[in-house]
C-alpha cells in the first residue's frame, strides 16, 4: 500500500467483549493491543527488512493516531452514539476457535478490553511503514468468562450484530472519512 501512496489505513473489526460494561453493538475505538500471535513468534515484521518501508525496530506505542481517535470521538458524538463508543485495548489471538475461559480471565488481567482474530498484523505493518493507523472494534459479543454458564460464544450471533449494526456503521466510517481528509486538506 506504501509503495501506490496510501498514507492512512482505517481497520475494522468484529470482536468479543472482555470489559463487563461492553455490550454487543457497541463499537471500541483501539487505542492500543496486545499481540498474542507475536508471543508465539509470529510477526509481520520477521525476515530481511527493507528500509523503504520503515525502520527493522519499530516502536508500538503511538500505532494508533490520538488525533484520529479524537477525531471519531467527535463524529460519534455527532451522530448521537456517544452512548455505544468505547475507548480501550484490543487483544489478537489466533483462531479460527473461539477462546476458552482461561485464556479471556488471562487477556481481562492483562488489560485486554475486547478480543478478535485480526487486524494487529495489518497495523504493525501499516505502522512500520510510516502509515497513520485507525481502528475500530464492533464488539459482537460478550465474552463468556464464567465455568458455571451453559452459554456458548456462536459465530451466528456474531454475524448478527454486524448485520443490526450495519448502517449505523456505514454512516459512521463515511463521516469519519469526510472528517479525516478535511484533516489532510492545505491551509489556503
Amino acid at each position: 500500500m506504501k509503495l501506490v501512496g496510501v498514507t492512512h489505513l482505517i481497520i475494522t473489526n468484529a470482536a468479543g467483549g472482555l470489559n463487563p460494561d461492553y455490550e454487543p453493538g457497541d463499537i471500541m475505538i483501539m487505542k492500543d493491543h496486545i499481540n498474542l500471535l507475536g508471543f508465539a513468534g509470529n510477526n509481520p515484521l520477521q525476515g530481511v527488512n527493507d528500509e523503504r518501508f520503515g525502520p527493522r525496530f519499530v516502536a508500538m506505542n503511538r500505532a494508533y493516531d490520538a488525533g484520529l481517535r479524537a477525531v471519531a470521538w467527535d463524529v460519534a458524538k455527532d451522530l448521537n452514539m456517544a452512548d455505544i463508543t468505547r475507548e480501550g485495548v484490543y487483544a489478537v489471538i489466533g483462531g479460527p476457535n473461539f477462546e476458552t475461559i482461561a485464556e479471556l480471565r488471562m487477556l481481562r488481567t492483562c488489560g485486554a478490553d475486547a478480543v478478535g482474530m485480526s487486524t494487529v498484523a495489518e497495523v504493525i505493518t501499516a505502522y512500520h511503514c510510516g502509515m497513520t493507523v485507525f481502528a475500530f472494534s464492533l464488539v459482537t459479543n460478550k465474552c463468556i468468562m464464567d465455568y458455571d454458564s451453559l452459554e456458548e460464544t456462536n459465530h451466528t450471533e456474531v454475524i448478527e450484530v454486524g448485520k443490526v449494526r450495519e448502517p449505523l456503521l456505514k454512516k459512521f466510517v463515511s463521516n469519519l472519512i469526510s472528517r479525516f481528509s478535511e484533516l489532510q486538506k492545505p491551509m489556503q
